[in-house]
C-alpha cells in the first residue's frame, strides 16, 4: 500500500489549528520575554485588571505613568503631603440664628455710696403785722439744720391796692419778701412768707 504524504500547505494549516485549539497554555510556553521587543507593548495589549503590584518593579513608576488627578490623599504615606498657604478669605456668610442665652454672670462690685437725698420736708411760714402801713418786710427761717429748697410770699387784704415787691432766699435757710401799697389805702393788710425746708445731707 502506498502512503500518501500531505501537501506542505496542509501540514502548516494543521499546525496553526493545533496552536489555536491549545489556547493560552501553549502560547505562554511558546512566547517568553525574550521574544517581546522592549517598549513594544501598550495598554491595549494587556487585559484589564491583569497587572498586579508584584508585576511592577519597585521605584520603576514615575509621575508620567500616572494619569493626572487620579491619586487621592489616602494614596500617600502620612507626612508626605503638606498644607499649602492660606487662601484669601471668602465672603461672609449669612447671619445665623441667635444662640440660646448664656447663664447669668456674677454680680459686679458695689458702686460708691451716693449722696443722701432730701428728707424731713416741711413748710414753715411767718406773717408781718396787719396794718395799713407800707411797705412791709417779712422773713422766715427753717428749723434746725434744714435748708431752704423753695419758698414764696403773698399779700392778704388791701383789695389789690398792695403788691408783692420781692420774694427770694436771703441765705441757705431763710426766705425773705417785701410788699408795698401801689394805691394809698386805709385798709389793713399783711404780708405772709413761707419757706419749704428739708434735710439735704450737706
Amino acid at each position: 500500500m502506498k502512503i500518501r504524504i500531505p501537501a506542505p500547505a496542509t501540514i502548516i494549516a494543521s499546525l496553526a489549528l493545533l496552536v489555536a485549539l491549545s489556547g493560552t497554555a501553549v502560547a505562554s510556553s511558546l512566547i517568553t520575554g525574550t521574544e517581546v521587543k522592549n517598549g513594544s507593548l501598550s495598554g491595549l495589549d494587556l487585559r484589564d485588571g491583569s497587572v498586579a503590584a508584584r508585576d511592577v518593579m519597585n521605584n520603576s513608576l514615575t509621575s508620567l505613568d500616572v494619569r493626572d488627578h487620579t491619586l487621592r490623599a489616602i494614596d500617600f504615606a502620612p507626612g508626605v503631603l503638606t498644607a499649602g498657604s492660606a487662601g484669601a478669605a471668602g465672603p461672609a456668610g449669612p447671619q445665623g440664628a441667635p444662640g440660646p442665652a448664656g447663664p447669668q454672670g456674677p454680680a459686679g462690685p458695689a458702686g460708691p455710696q451716693g449722696s443722701p437725698g432730701l428728707s424731713g420736708v416741711e413748710i414753715v411760714q411767718a406773717s408781718s403785722v396787719d396794718s395799713s402801713s407800707s411797705p412791709k418786710q417779712t422773713s422766715v427761717s427753717c428749723p434746725g439744720s434744714k435748708k431752704v429748697i423753695g419758698g414764696g410770699a403773698r399779700i392778704y387784704g388791701a383789695n389789690a391796692e398792695a403788691a408783692l415787691d420781692e420774694s427770694y432766699p436771703s441765705n441757705g435757710s431763710t426766705w425773705y419778701a417785701t410788699g408795698y401799697e401801689i394805691v394809698p389805702t386805709a385798709s389793713n393788710w399783711h404780708l405772709e412768707v413761707y419757706a419749704i425746708c428739708a434735710n439735704t445731707g450737706s
